[in-house]
């Protein structure tokens, strides 16, 4: 064996298996509910700012089998159980396949409108009805189209960086209270993951953008449907990828915020989606040829030694796996359902109005027993790892898996397969801050997950 064969190889995480993907636009009709702000002074919006999505890829064995649908949707929560009753069983039941095989994700777009059919006597929220069912009948169609597009595929894998995302726990010096905005003095995760999906001839037909960021550049006094950042970034890399489809990955975000956050105008969010866009192409850019790697090939006599390097062909991954399993994660100290349905009846109207009626529908989630079974789903796509839950995970739960396995892609999702809210960091709950007064969860719920999802990813490597 030649010394030089010591060097190692340069490689991108690859998957090779049957890939599909689709799209189509789900914008709500004119004049529906839209109000998602507490601070807003207007329930109906005024028009698009850029279009809604439902985006769907389909992964199977390269062999054959059970594909994995993975669902994004620019829509920003299901709020109450007979929300949640659009994904799920209804969902799986149509297309035939087992739980934990599907993933429905929301983007958490602040400027996307709720779906909640218990929201009654609003301007425009007889239409919300119509609405679902278009949703519903949407991501069917993504996901039977995506099936039936299924090509032998690569999916390639890149990790980048973006500045975008900022700590959003603000202290006011002259109070020392907590508000959600941009806090300049916490250093963050700068992490981005982009794939790329590759034909048997090497043409992008799709690519993935995973990010922690909530979708909040625009707040309540906004009065456009928005799908926030993530429509400026898709557009921008569907153009220069020919018009591959982009699809976004929600990530683990609960603590931090975009650089402009909370404005009225759209501007905010075309800036924050230009500079993830441009991110990730640049990610995408750095990919080597899909099923290939670059190896150490010879040194050359110049005015210096160099070393040439070229590209050898590199077998992918072809292994799958999904698990769906439960971490018991105790309640908090939480006003009961009853008091809740009676904080939301007796709220003035405004945002007070607002936070008790998510939080009554919040609470009816939970049951009536001092413990809640948290569903984790877990995809196993060759090296890389996908986790997701109906909660909105801190990016310290990215951290903690990925520098638990340095040797593989984590991606942590958020609000997957439903929502309820926050588990906030163990030491947050000394502190007096928005996630923290809303969790529904007990202090060390976060750690508790984390403890969970580390056990299972162990289990599938």
């Amino acid at each position: 064996m030649s010394k030089t064969t010591l060097i190692p190889a340069l490689t991108q995480e690859e998957l090779a298996a049957n890939i599909g993907v689709a799209k189509a636009e789900i914008n709500p009709p004119a004049e529906m509910y839209a109000r998602t702000w507490g601070s807003s002074q207007h329930d109906i919006a005024e028009g698009i700012h850029r279009p809604l999505r439902a985006s769907c890829i389909a992964i199977e064995p390269i062999d054959g089998g059970a594909p994995l649908y993975f669902i994004s949707l620019d829509l920003m929560v299901w709020l109450s159980c007979e929300d949640e009753a659009l994904i799920g069983k209804p969902l799986e039941k149509a297309l035939g396949i087992k739980s934990g095989r599907l993933i429905v994700q929301l983007s958490h777009s602040h400027g996307a409108p709720f779906t909640d059919p218990t929201i009654k006597n609003s301007s425009g929220s007889n239409l919300i009805s119509q609405y679902r069912e278009e949703v519903f009948q949407a991501c069917i169609n993504v996901c039977m189209s995506a099936r039936e597009n299924m090509v032998p595929s690569i999916l390639s894998w890149g990790v980048g960086k973006c500045g975008l995302a900022y700590d959003r726990d603000l202290p006011l010096p002259e109070t020392g209270e907590i508000i959600c905005g941009v806090n300049p003095t916490v250093v963050v995760t700068d992490t981005l993951v982009v794939a790329r999906v590759s034909d048997a001839q090497g043409k992008t037909y799709a690519t993935l953008v995973h990010y922690a960021a909530h979708p909040t550049s625009v707040g309540g006094g906004n009065r456009l449907i928005s799908p926030d950042y993530i429509g400026a970034m898709r557009e921008l890399v569907e153009r220069e990828t020919e018009g591959a489809i982009c699809i976004f990955l929600h990530g683990a975000d609960g603590d931090l915020t975009p650089r402009r956050s909370f404005e009225d105008c759209v501007d905010a969010a075309d800036q924050n989606g230009k500079e993830l866009g441009y991110a990730a192409l640049s990610t995408l850019a750095g990919l080597f040829p899909a099923g290939k790697r670059m190896v150490f090939d010879r040194k050359l006599e110049s005015g210096a030694t160099l070393g040439l390097w070229k590209f050898e062909n590199f077998s992918p991954d072809k292994s799958i796996a999904h698990k769906l399993d439960y971490v018991s994660l105790k309640i908090g100290d939480i006003p009961s359902l009853d008091q809740c349905c009676a904080d939301f009846e007796n709220a003035p109207s405004g945002f007070k109005k607002e936070r008790a009626q998510r939080r009554f529908a919040l609470r009816r989630k939970l049951g009536d027993g001092p413990f809640f079974d948290l569903p984790i789903y877990v995809w196993k796509l060759g090296q890389v790892f996908i986790i997701g839950a109906p909660v909105e995970f801190y990016s310290d739960v990215q951290k903690s898996l990925s520098d638990e396995f340095l040797n593989h892609n984590i991606l942590v999702l958020n609000i997957c397969n439903g929502f309820l809210n926050y588990l906030p960091r163990q030491e947050d709950f000394d502190r007096d801050t928005y996630p923290v007064r809303i969790s529904l969860f007990a202090k060390g719920s976060m750690e508790k997950a984390i403890d969970r999802a580390k056990e299972i990813i162990r289990e599938m490597i």
